[in-house]
């Protein structure tokens, strides 16, 4: 069981990243940022705090070019927060009360800008934040009559390329994941639930040092089965596979990979299903250099998957793209699909995970890859070369 805390930004990485906020905000011609989520909060200012459960006292951060730091909206609540006072660069505007005063406090941050001055907000592609109505509204009318845009592509620009922390944090969750996977294979009998095992694997990946498990499908399956819904009372029997997808998080990394086993004995074609789909994922990782586009990967994709016809498609039916970018969130750009133009970046973290359901199997291995100039560094301990088998 590891005891440690999780590492997390240190103070001059934090700075350096407001600094590179604020001069890209300077370029953009943006008066004012306005974050709302806490993945974006925690990036950009270290401050931690177990209170995002309530949306009734939200916290909000206010980033201006013109002044010092950023403004940290939040209840007093959080006067007796440890994290409180950490970096001097962090401004907290306290409010007593809830959703109303956090508004008008967020809203006083702004004072002093020019009538019409744009504010961005932590919206836009791959970039869901939180919000209020009543702010926007607020921002919006006289005398302010801010401009208000969509900032995401801004915040992307940034958080994209990661630092030795954030990969080596992604490396420690990613090892989490996969340790756990192959250990609770242990847990498994006939007759149990998705829900139980499902419940056991939670077990592990907390005793192995997760914070969370935000994301853990289970599924025993031969046919095409959905990843999203939660795992219900459906048994595992023999010759099911058993597919596990993995969002295990630790400080500010997210594992996301999945791993696949044969219960009982695998047939000739599913070992060699198996072993395609892995060299494919494998070939695909590898082939990635930066400069490239997310289509040009989902280009390499096709090329290296149509030279066996074993199938016509890799995709998870509905996703329509073979990876993505991950970091913070489950889920990132870029997207490894068709047309995409997303550029990939020297140390951008990218999941490859073509997936195959056929032969009464379903055959995927996602791999978690840091780019490099030279070529790629795996985060993740490869999937094994033959396909797993448990026999019960």
């Amino acid at each position: 069981m590891s005891t440690t805390i999780p590492s997390w930004p240190s103070e001059p990485e934090i700075d350096a990243r407001i600094d590179r906020l604020k001069a890209n905000m300077a370029q953009a011609q943006l008066d004012a940022l306005i974050l709302t989520s806490q993945e974006n909060v925690e990036y950009y200012t270290g401050f931690r705090t177990l209170f995002w459960v309530s949306n009734s006292r939200p916290m909000l951060a206010v980033v201006r070019p013109d002044t010092d730091g950023i403004s940290l909206v939040m209840s007093g609540i959080e006067r007796h927060n440890e994290y409180y006072g950490r970096n001097a660069n962090i401004h907290t505007a306290f409010y007593s009360g809830f959703i109303d005063v956090a508004i008008e406090t967020t809203a006083a941050c702004l004072d002093g800008l020019p009538s019409g001055a744009v504010i961005g907000f932590d919206y836009g592609p791959d970039m869901f934040g939180r919000g209020s109505i009543a702010l926007i509204d607020l921002l919006r009318q006289e005398p302010k009559n801010f401009r208000l845009t969509d900032a995401a592509d801004l915040i992307w620009n940034q958080r994209l390329v990661k630092t030795e922390r954030e990969i080596e944090s992604k490396r420690t969750v990613c090892k989490i994941a996969t340790d756990a996977y192959f250990a609770g294979l242990g847990d498994l009998s006939l007759g149990i639930t998705e829900y139980e095992y499902g419940q056991l694997l939670k077990q592990r990946l907390i005793g192995l040092g997760a914070d969370t498990v935000d994301w853990l499908p289970v599924r025993f399956q031969r046919e095409v089965k959905s990843p999203t819904q939660p795992n219900n009372d459906t048994k595992l029997e023999v010759d099911d596979f058993i597919w596990v997808d993995i969002g295990a998080r630790r400080g500010d990394s997210i594992s996301d990979l999945n791993r696949v086993t044969k219960v009982g004995k695998a047939t000739a074609e599913q070992e060699k299903l198996y072993q395609f789909v892995r060299e494919v994922t494998l070939r695909v990782a590898e082939g990635i250099r930066p400069g490239m586009t997310g289509g040009d990967v989902f280009s390499m994709y096709q090329e290296i998957w149509s030279a066996r016809n074993v199938a016509p498609s890799g995709l998870t039916p509905g996703a329509g793209r073979v990876g993505h970018g991950s970091g913070a969130g489950a889920t990132e750009p870029p997207s490894l699909m068709p047309g995409s133009t997303e550029i990939i970046l020297e140390n951008m973290i990218l999941h490859v995970e073509p997936k195959l359901v056929a032969a009464d199997g379903v055959f995927e291995v996602e791999e978690v890859i840091r780019v490099r100039s030279d070529g790629v560094e795996f985060l993740t301990e490869l999937s094994p070369e033959k396909l797993p088998v448990l026999e019960l």
